[in-house]
């Protein structure tokens, strides 16, 4: 019986010390560059979860040390409640503050791909979407708008099935005022109230000659006041997704693939992230940034662009507040995020339609100026 209690001591200990190792590399991730640790962002993928179990675990690690006077214990046991504290304590400010949603500008952010809205199904489902939620700014990402010659509003007639019912009149969205000519733009921005003009810009390593990596700059002014609105679709996590590899998972090949991929995915969007981090500290307008980041709150991408800005989700959401894939969403990769001259007074993950328009949740926020 010694010897079995021994070796259930050894497991016990082994497997929580396994569940703290990857806890600290999942925490540390977006703090490490991605260029030699951009492997950590696997374990930052999976951090809620690994958050649970530690926490559990620094408790019953808590209380035993106290009741046996093993301070040791009881002080590492501390350190990781604190560190569980920094990390998650102001999201759970989320559930303690009241919302307030009266005044100011709702903005959506909603990654809706062009080929996923098919012609049968797709302008009852978003318009009526649309007026339910009833965003003042649109911001989408992998829909389409091609321009025309003219730098006008006029010219972006050219859109795919996911933006093309919101341009009718009934519903009342419109693009800028000014678009960049011959443009196809993939990120494109619509709203209920007046857009001063987009900007087009390419995003490293092909954003030259692909439409998708490039992000847009939208201008508008709310209440007297100019702002910009950066609409972002960071680099994929690769081709090659682990819910893809389950039939094969004992394969090292595939293994291998998968690795290969989401380390390229993973440095293109590190090389993104420095790029949009770099315009927006050149601003002088209110800055507001939305997308499709491929990338949670723990991971490097987000946090180097999130730098000096609030998160819609942290601020207000309270509940879950993942966005992928859209039935059962499992992380959190849209985003809303506003700078200091904003205030986030209300924030939502609206539930997906029936038929699905997208395979991601849109994420809405309603922001005022700061008094």
């Amino acid at each position: 019986m010694t010897v079995f209690r021994r070796i259930l001591r050894v497991l016990g200990w082994g497997t929580g010390g396994l569940l703290v190792g990857a806890f600290l590399i999942g925490y540390a991730a977006p703090y490490l560059s991605p260029v030699r640790f951009w492997w950590t962002g696997l374990f930052a993928v999976v951090l809620p979860p690994l958050a649970v179990g530690v926490g559990l675990f620094a408790l019953g690690l808590a209380g035993r040390g106290a009741y046996r006077r093993q301070w040791g214990r009881l002080v590492f046991a501390v350190g990781l409640l604190g560190l569980l504290a920094v990390r998650f304590g102001p999201r759970l400010g989320a559930w303690v503050v009241p919302a307030s949603p009266d005044g100011g500008v709702r903005v959506m952010s909603f990654n809706v791909p062009r080929t996923f809205v098919g012609q049968s199904r797709s302008a009852v489902p978003i318009a009526a979407f649309m007026k339910r939620q009833a965003p003042d700014i649109l911001a989408f990402q992998e829909s389409q708008v091609r321009t025309g010659s003219a730098a006008s509003r006029a010219s972006g007639i050219r859109a795919s099935p996911s933006l093309r019912p919101l341009l009718d009149d009934s519903i009342g969205y419109a693009g800028p005022r000014v678009l960049p000519p011959n443009a196809r733009v993939q990120q494109p921005v619509v709203g209920r109230v007046p857009l001063d003009s987009m900007s087009v810009h390419p995003l490293p390593p092909d954003g030259e000659s692909s439409a998708r990596s490039r992000y847009t700059r939208t201008r508008f002014t709310w209440k007297g006041h100019a702002a910009v609105l950066y609409n972002l679709h960071l680099h994929t996590i690769g081709s090659v997704r682990p819910w893809s590899m389950i039939p094969e998972w004992p394969s090292l090949d595939r293994w291998e693939a998968f690795l290969t991929s989401y380390r390229e995915g993973a440095l293109r969007r590190a090389q993104q992230a420095r790029l949009i981090r770099r315009q927006i500290a050149r601003e002088s307008h209110p800055v507001i940034v939305v997308g499709d980041f491929n990338s949670t709150p723990h991971q490097w991408a987000y946090r180097h662009i999130a730098q000096g800005l609030q998160s819609a989700a942290t601020r207000r959401i309270a509940g879950w507040t993942a966005t992928f894939p859209a039935q059962r969403p499992l992380v959190r990769i849209d985003h809303v995020l506003a700078g200091p001259a904003w205030q986030i007074t209300d924030a939502r993950v609206p539930p997906p339609t029936r038929p699905p328009i997208s395979d991601h949740r849109a994420v809405v926020a309603q922001l005022r100026w700061r008094k």
